[in-house]
């Protein structure tokens, strides 16, 4: 028979792993928007709309550069917090 006790610290600890994945999940999009942002800054303020043809080619680089590192740090964070979600679920 199932103790009433065991269910509860069970039900406890639940409680307590969701609250600290919602956690680490808060501070990583916290995290991943200050990187992004960061990232994306040199194209906001670039030459993008510029009449000069070498900044605009520049520019159009950097947007190029800037979607594959977004990309890239999206994969990475949602791979990181998998792999942590994973650990802390399945101890694996």
């Amino acid at each position: 028979m199932l103790d009433p006790r065991m269910y509860l610290s069970a039900v406890g600890g639940l409680a307590f792993t969701g609250g600290v994945l919602e956690r680490l999940l808060e501070v990583a999009i916290g995290v991943s928007s200050v990187v992004i942002a960061i990232l994306w800054i040199p194209v906001a303020l670039g030459g993008f709309f510029s009449v000069d043809e070498n900044r605009r080619y520049e520019s159009h680089l950097r947007l190029r550069n800037a979607i594959i590192g977004t990309v890239i740090y999206a994969l990475a964070v949602s791979g990181s917090i998998y792999g942590i979600f994973k650990f802390i679920a399945f101890g694996t």
